[in-house]
């Protein structure tokens, strides 16, 4: 079983706030241009037959896989991932693949990408738990089951660490930003080894056609 992790409470007292724009709705969400914001997040719970679904599957059908591909290729990339692992077709994986199609299509739509890069991990230990940014121009991340991506602040008065809700989807400004160097906010994966929890996260990020980084661990996919 994983645990569906609930958002903290704001900073209270003097702590500083994380610079983090929380929209209420997928059209506030897919309408925005370049936040001001060190990262967006759209504040939403997954439908609840789908956290269910999700909640069930067993660590063994957890898919991970990572490819270049075109944003309308994202729905049937992660549908294969699955199939791979024995997961037989459900109304909560079709959901969940038009999920994750229409976050792609709001990332390059965004930075004007015609590639994206994605990235579907299952996660049983403690990957990436040093607090960081990405050396990245932006990163799309979504936790869809198990405790969700971790917040805090690059600052000696750093307010406690906010974990993100699970299904929240967070655009995480990184390195190759303009203005970067204003950037504080950092994040991580929570640690959860031997702690029984699992985790299925979506990362996407947009890419140029001739960016080399990562290309030996990218696979180009193929939908026949």
């Amino acid at each position: 079983m994983t645990l569906r992790m609930q958002r903290l409470p704001e900073p209270q007292g003097n702590a500083p706030r994380l610079p983090v724009l929380r929209v209420p709705s997928w059209d506030a969400f897919q309408s925005l241009r370049l936040p001001a914001e060190d990262a967006v997040a759209w504040d939403r719970t997954l439908p609840h037959d789908v956290q269910v679904w999700l909640d069930g599957l067993p660590e063994t059908q957890l898919p991970s896989g990572r490819f270049r591909l075109v944003p309308s290729q994202v729905g049937a990339c992660i549908a294969q991932l699955f199939e791979a692992q024995h997961v037989a077709p459900h109304p909560a994986l079709t959901w969940l693949c038009d999920d994750a199609r229409r976050l792609a299509d709001w990332v390059a739509d965004l930075h004007g990408a015609s590639i994206l890069r994605l990235r579907l991990e299952a996660v049983f230990d403690n990957a990436c738990s040093k607090f960081h940014v990405d050396n990245v121009l932006a990163r799309l991340i979504c936790t869809y089951c198990g405790p969700g991506t971790q917040l805090s602040l690059d600052t000696p008065e750093a307010p406690a660490i906010e974990t993100v809700a699970t299904g929240v989807p967070v655009l995480l400004k990184g390195k190759l930003w303009p203005q970067a160097n204003e950037i504080a906010l950092q994040h991580r994966s929570p640690p959860i080894e031997n702690t029984g929890l699992s985790r299925l996260v979506l990362v996407l990020e947009p890419l140029e056609e001739d960016d080399g980084f990562g290309t030996s661990y990218d696979l180009r996919f193929d939908a026949n």
